[in-house]
């Protein structure tokens, strides 16, 4: 059925009245199944969107879409397939249909949405396609340019402008309908050309005309020893061998030479030991080929610091037969080539306003972790590429800002010229994330010559926010090939016509702002929907002053909100405000301490300044993940301290998509409602109640709808904290606060309680403690790993302690815990039935149904202990076949009847022998009297 053909069953709320606190989709239902389906699609991942500028953490564009439309909506069960459809397939009917919706849930009034972290702004692009009044802030200048490329300027009309002065061979009818894709590619591919020919005797040709699409580089530094300079190389390989092409694959080959040393290229998979390795649990060291004096990584760093290391290029990276679509190959540089990148000179080049034209701002001290070169001795952003990778870099900043000019000069409105100039930056800063000390060359494929054998140039983000460090890294050429000028643009601009022709709505606003101070009047705000950041997990500053010093010198006047030379009547900070932004820093190097009461702190602040800019019929939605379940309690303690009702919690796996990011693996859209003025007072008893109620009413309703039950767990912090967030207060017996966690732990246990389950028709809550937690986990997770906070999550429900757990029920390792199936340590009759289940299938292993009864028998149990029976079937269900503990109570089960008469048969011979000691005189005692 199309979407056209089901009309909204809803009627328009009044929203003239003082206090309308409208219920909102959100605050009932989520499209949690479509989200996690349309992740790992191209509709859904924001892979395209991100292509369009390199930020941190990005979230699926799905997620956010879902965000949006659940908060903008009214609760109507019509809605819901509309909203499936734009979330699973970007449906324009689907959007067209909610933003008719939205508009009359406002009465024409144009709803504002906020989001306070917007990073590069998704969810104000989503806001804006159903046609809300969308604004974005961020602390982060980089972020917020960000943010304008992708909800702003994309979004604009362009076509009232004038020709661009540089030569065009589009067509016509291009020109209309993609008229920004079409002048930003004319505008990449101009600054290409004049930085080419401005560079061209940097990077000679080769004797066919064309130049090398790239360069292996290497650090060398001094011998302790033999005083003779050797190359630190991680890696021989160039190029793996695959067999399906009869290709041989090429490596390096370090040839040493009385005191010099040289790099040849050979045809095989590489051999021979590196000489910057691993040395074990000491870390990396350094093996000088000449003397083989090894030096530990802590000498290798010390000479950088005493600026011992001196960069040299190895080897170029060709086109076999001068043909860019034949495979690429590697050859030993000439010697035209070698002095051409060692002369090299990037200080040279003209200022860029009042800035240096390379990066001279120092790495703060401290930062190792992010900026890792800063540990090897490298202080300054400019010294993170050899000479000839800055010069190049900062010729491409130099003619960019040129072609701001002469774009201004023909007549284009100040907008235009710097929407084109913004988005050519943005692939500069592409292009950076693979041209520094940490961008190595990455041969795809295996030695054994099995797989396919591409190369590429691996970017610099080894985990999604810290720079890497090699000494033996990869520089891009000028002309075509992987991470080049020509190959960045392509593919960043297919992304832009994608995102362009699918663009609907307004533009959105960008702006750059404080979270905990917030540029808007009380009341003015309809819906806040926000990502904010997680505790440690990215230090985004720190991570983006890579990207925000070059950013400066290409648009210091071009968006000088964002990057003045000055702010007022200061000269503006070298890099970005720091002392502000609400994360977790692991180091702390001076000025603000970043800790976890200053996070918490902060965001706080900052959910008081969105319920003072809501209206009181406005929404918070915040989308967070983390395993920790304090974290989950005081996320949900400063929502309430800030004047919210939590109302709805909606788990999606969005990190285990293609999306590029993987770093937790569920998070989840909390929906809140500003709290009414005035709540009254209530006794735990009678809250208890109520949370337990509303949440096994929901689990009906989630199991229509399809939410699988670890999921439901989670969402079931919704109704409990709908219901909690009704009263001012809830007291205990004794006068006391309830704490919040004890209706997250309640909520977990109704859910559960709630599903009935039963083993040999037995209720699950009859059982103890323990083996109640270990049915549950098997039914849940069966025998893969679980992140530490979820296992802690789902301890509490029995009101057990993960501490307790491990070792007889649990095995512990990096990733999370395991349900442990093998026999415990030790056991008694004190020990919970689903270890002592697991006992005997080791005791059928050693001694069969004879072992299994004295093993019964020594932990108290009968034969006929139905809970026993249950969870040994229960254990067996839940395993494949083939596994060695289902096998084994396997056995058990068939020789349930022998094993229950050798039992009786032990009690009884236990009960005659102890009639007879009864029986036995007293021994003889002496009379000392």
């Amino acid at each position: 059925m199309s979407v056209d053909e089901v009309k909204p069953t809803y009627a328009p709320a009044d929203s003239s009245r003082a206090g309308d606190v409208r219920e909102r989709l959100i605050d009932h239902w989520f499209p949690c199944t479509a989200v996690d389906a349309a992740v790992g699609t191209p509709a859904g991942s924001g892979r395209s969107e991100k292509a369009i500028f390199p930020w941190f953490a990005s979230r699926p564009i799905a997620q956010a879409r879902a965000a949006v439309l659940t908060t903008l909506l009214p609760n109507d069960d019509g809605l819901r397939k509309f909203v499936e459809a734009a979330v699973r397939t970007g449906s324009s009917e689907a959007f067209d249909r909610l933003a008719e919706c939205v508009a009359d849930n406002y009465e024409g009034r144009t709803p504002v949405v906020v989001d306070i972290f917007s990073g590069r702004g998704i969810i104000p692009l989503e806001a804006a396609r159903v046609g809300a009044k969308a604004v974005g802030t961020d602390l982060s200048p980089v972020a917020t340019l960000a943010g304008r490329l992708l909800a702003d300027w994309a979004m604009r009309d362009w076509s009232a402008e004038p020709p661009l002065p540089f030569n065009s061979d589009a067509p016509l009818e291009l020109v209309s309908v993609d008229r920004l894709v079409v002048d930003v590619r004319l505008f990449h591919e101009e600054v290409g050309r004049r930085t080419r020919e401005a560079l061209a005797d940097f990077y000679p040709v080769n004797p066919d005309g064309r130049r090398p699409w790239g360069y292996l580089w290497t650090v060398t530094m001094p011998c302790d020893q033999c005083r003779r300079r050797f190359p630190l190389l991680g890696s021989y390989t160039l190029r793996q061998p695959y067999h399906r092409t009869q290709d041989l694959g090429q490596s390096m080959s370090l040839v040493t030479d009385g005191d010099t040393w040289r790099v040849d290229v050979v045809d095989g998979p590489a051999t021979g030991q590196p000489t910057y390795a691993s040395a074990g649990k000491k870390g990396k060291s350094a093996r000088c080929p000449f003397c083989s004096h090894v030096h530990s990584l802590e000498t290798v760093k010390a000479k950088g610091f005493a600026d011992q290391y001196r960069d040299e290029p190895l080897v170029a990276a060709d086109f076999a037969a001068g043909d860019a679509d034949i495979k690429k190959h590697f050859r030993v540089l000439r010697d035209d080539e070698r002095q051409a990148a060692l002369t090299a000179n990037p200080r040279t080049l003209p200022m860029a306003g009042q800035l240096t034209a390379i990066p001279d701002e120092a790495i703060p001290a401290g930062n190792v972790h992010t900026v890792m070169a800063s540990g090897y001795g490298y202080t300054n952003y400019g010294q993170l590429m050899c000479d000839r990778q800055t010069l190049l870099f900062a010729t491409l900043a130099q003619q960019i800002r040129a072609c701001h000019e002469d774009v201004l000069a023909a007549g284009a409105s100040d907008d235009y010229a710097h929407a084109l100039a913004s988005f050519t930056a943005a692939t500069l800063m592409r292009m950076i994330k693979r041209a520094t000390r940490g961008a190595r060359l990455h041969p795809h494929g295996r030695p054994d010559g099995t797989s396919q054998n591409r190369v590429q140039i691996d970017h610099i983000f080894s985990n999604e926010a810290s720079l890497a460090f090699n000494f033996d890294f990869f520089e891009a050429g000028i002309e075509g090939g992987p991470g080049t000028w020509r190959s960045i643009s392509e593919t960043g601009l297919k992304s832009l016509a994608a995102h362009v022709r699918g663009a609907r709505g307004k533009p959105a606003r960008l702006r750059q702002a404080n979270a905990m101070a917030l540029p808007f009047r009380d009341g003015t705000v309809d819906a806040v929907v926000t990502d904010p950041p997680y505790y440690d997990m990215i230090e985004y500053s720190d991570a983006s002053d890579y990207f925000y010093v070059w950013l400066r010198r290409i648009l210091v006047d071009v968006q000088p909100d964002l990057f003045a030379e000055t702010i007022g009547t200061e000269v503006a900070p070298d890099l970005q405000n720091k002392d502000d932004e609400i994360i977790v820093r692991r180091v702390f190097n001076g000025g603000v301490r970043h800790d976890r009461e200053f996070y918490e702190r902060s965001l706080s602040r900052a959910f008081h300044e969105a319920r003072r800019v809501l209206r009181s019929d406005g929404h918070l939605v915040v989308v967070f993940g983390h395993s920790d379940p304090d974290a989950w309690l005081r996320l949900l303690g400063a929502l309430r301290d800030a004047g919210f009702v939590v109302t709805s919690a909606w788990p999606s796996r969005t990190e285990t998509s293609n999306t590029g990011v993987a770093s937790i693996k569920v998070t989840v859209t909390i929906g809140c409602r500003v709290a009414a003025p005035q709540r009254p007072i209530a006794t735990a008893a009678q809250v208890d109640r109520e949370v337990a109620t509303a949440a096994k009413a929901a689990v009906k309703q989630w199991d229509a709808d399809g939410l699988a039950l670890t999921d439901q767990l989670m969402a079931a912090y919704g109704p409990a904290m709908e219901v909690y967030g009704r009263y001012s207060s809830v007291l205990l017996p004794n006068g006391e606060q309830a704490s919040l966690d004890r209706y997250l732990t309640l909520a977990r246990t109704s859910v559960r309680d709630a599903t009935a389950l039963k083993l040999d028709q037995l209720p699950l809550e009859t059982f103890d403690a323990p083996t109640r937690f270990a049915v549950f986990w098997q039914r849940l997770y069966g025998r893969t790993d679980v992140p530490k906070g979820e296992a802690r999550f789902l301890a509490q429900a029995d009101n057990l302690r993960l501490e307790d757990m491990r070792g007889a029920l649990l095995t512990e390792s990096k990733s999370g815990f395991k349900l442990r199936l093998d026999a415990p340590d030790s056991f008694s009759d004190r020990s919970s039935t689903f270890e002592i289940a697991r006992v005997m299938a080791k005791a059928w292993e050693e001694g069969g149904s004879e072992a299994v009864a004295a093993m019964l028998a020594k932990a108290d149990r009968q034969a006929n202990d139905a809970h026993l029976w249950a969870v040994v079937a229960e254990i067996v269900r839940q395993l494949p076949a083939s596994d060695p503990v289902a096998k084994a109570l396997t056995a058990v089960q068939r020789n349930a009847g022998t094993i229950g008469t050798m039992i009786q048969y032990a009690a009884a011979a236990a009960e005659r022998e102890a009639e007879a000691q009864a029986q036995l005189p007293l021994p003889f005692e002496e009379d000392l009297s």
